[in-house]
């Protein structure tokens, strides 16, 4: 391992740590002795990257603090994306956007106009519910239990549309979603409307936007949103790569879709958000786990 590479583990090592880390800490995780880990630890508070809080304990330093300002604004999603965005609109003609979660909605944070005279409108900023749309439920697929719980008990006593899905019908494509990384609604959100979306990672594997396309359900059918799917997939794994999302190593569950593992572990033992017993499959009631 090159001495930028270890110096970058230390980094890793201190910036996710809840709070400051020793050097005996740090020694032990990248496995290598306690000396070349010091002098280590010295030129990077000597540059600015770490601060030395006491004699044993190192915290983030205020150069790391300036370059997290910078690449903040150059890693601003929507500007970032559009160039994505307007690859995937070329190469298929729809209209393409990327939502993210706020609160119990989505909300449209960057659009780009599909080519055909017949296509979808959204504006960006665009509040629109959870519960119906490829989007929507991609990202309430990935929300938290407490979220999903919400939504479903008002896919209930509020539909939002007459195309909505009936609450357990819901639940069970939520479950599918979270296992293919794959969201597809015809007609549920508005008559003649039909979408697709894929997630968008950060650097932790966490959820942080969908992508979706979407227009006229005649043009768009299952089947050739499902051709879209390799498209749809390799653009956000771009766009996830760029904040920082990595694949898994070969032999490991590294699709970009797919629940992290501590997703994966803590929904082995959860309870679906309808209260019944989860599989491992994510389908409720049977004991063998789709912003």
């Amino acid at each position: 391992m090159s001495v930028l590479a270890k110096a970058t583990r230390i980094l890793d090592r201190v910036c996710e740590a809840p709070g400051p880390v020793t050097l005996t800490d740090v020694a032990r995780e990248l496995q290598e002795p306690r000396s070349s880990i010091h002098r280590l630890l010295t030129d990077l508070v000597s540059l600015g990257l770490l601060t030395r809080m006491d004699d044993v304990t190192y915290a983030p330093g205020p150069r790391l603090a300036q370059w997290g300002e910078v690449a903040a604004r150059a890693l601003d999603l929507a500007q970032v994306s559009r160039p994505l965005l307007e690859h995937l609109r070329d190469r298929t003609g729809e209209s393409v956007r990327l939502y993210v979660l706020d609160g119990d909605s989505r909300v449209c944070a960057a659009t780009v106009e599909g080519t055909f005279e017949l296509r979808h409108i959204t504006q960006v900023g665009r509040r629109l519910p959870l519960r119906v749309g490829a989007a929507g439920k991609l990202l309430l697929a990935y929300g938290s239990s407490e979220l999903q719980r919400r939504e479903l008990g008002l896919a209930v006593t509020d539909p939002v549309s007459v195309g909505a899905l009936p609450a357990g019908e819901l639940e069970r494509q939520l479950g599918e979603i979270r296992q293919s990384g794959w969201s597809v609604s015809i007609a549920e959100r508005e008559e003649g409307l039909a979408a697709a979306a894929v997630p968008v990672r950060d650097r932790t594997g966490r959820v942080v936007a969908a992508l979706s396309m979407s227009g006229p359900s005649s043009r768009l059918s299952s089947k050739r949103l499902q051709s879209m799917r390799p498209v749809m997939e390799a653009e956000s794994g771009k766009l996830s790569r760029m904040l920082g999302w990595q694949e898994a190593s070969p032999g490991t569950i590294g699709d970009l879709g797919r629940a992290s593992g501590d997703e994966r572990r803590s929904a082995d033992h959860e309870a679906s958000p309808s209260g019944r017993p989860r599989s491992r499959a994510g389908r409720p009631g049977v004991t063998a786990r789709t912003l």
